[in-house]
């Protein structure tokens, strides 16, 4: 039986929201890279699970979605609570935003606060960079960037807006949670 990866991803994704709250206790470090944030110098991608962890697919799936978001989360805590910086609504664009849904209740559980996306949200990167460069040359004097978004480039876009749901960032809090222990423990949790 042969998969597309679209397909693979999009079932994987999905997975994700079936889990179960607190990602049945599971843990993933996703460092690719160092994270200054964190103070890791280098990547050392890791996942781990106890005795008593609840290692499903869709478990696994929602842990590893949710580590993805961690030092975004980090960030915003900081702005969040100690900058009382205040947040209405974010608008999510990227591979993240692919399959429906997912990515934006995962990231509005993460940061609390509403994920909009627009029917362009899977375009990556790239194409963000162009709208600020569009944004750069384009823009009328003194108009912000939010201005300049919602009335020449999605207005007339149809886009969906979910709000934070109670409870679903239990599996980020608990990851981040260990996270945190372990990286001021000389004996961190996967060392046991």
């Amino acid at each position: 039986m042969e998969v597309d990866q679209s397909s693979l991803f999009e079932m994987l994704y999905k997975k994700a929201l079936t889990g179960d709250p607190d990602g049945g206790g599971l843990l993933a470090y996703n460092y690719y890279s160092g994270e200054h944030i964190t103070h890791l110098e280098e990547g050392r991608p890791l996942f781990v699970r106890t005795p008593e962890s609840h290692f499903t697919l869709p478990n696994f799936m929602r842990v590893h979605l949710f580590s993805a978001l961690g030092a975004l989360k980090i960030g915003l805590d900081i702005l969040f609570e100690q900058e009382q910086v205040k947040v209405d609504q974010v608008l999510g664009h990227g591979g993240f935003f692919k399959t429906k849904e997912v990515g934006q209740k995962i990231m509005a559980a993460a940061m609390n606060v509403p994920i909009s996306v627009m029917e362009t949200a899977s375009e990556g990167g790239a194409w963000g960079i162009a709208l600020l460069a569009a944004y750069r040359l384009h823009k009328t004097m003194n108009e912000p960037l939010e201005a300049y978004l919602s009335n020449k480039v999605f207005t007339g876009e149809n886009g969906t807006t979910i709000a934070p749901i109670q409870g679903m960032s239990l599996a980020l809090r608990n990851s981040w949670r260990a996270t945190e222990r372990d990286l001021s423990s000389k004996e961190p949790l996967w060392m046991h």
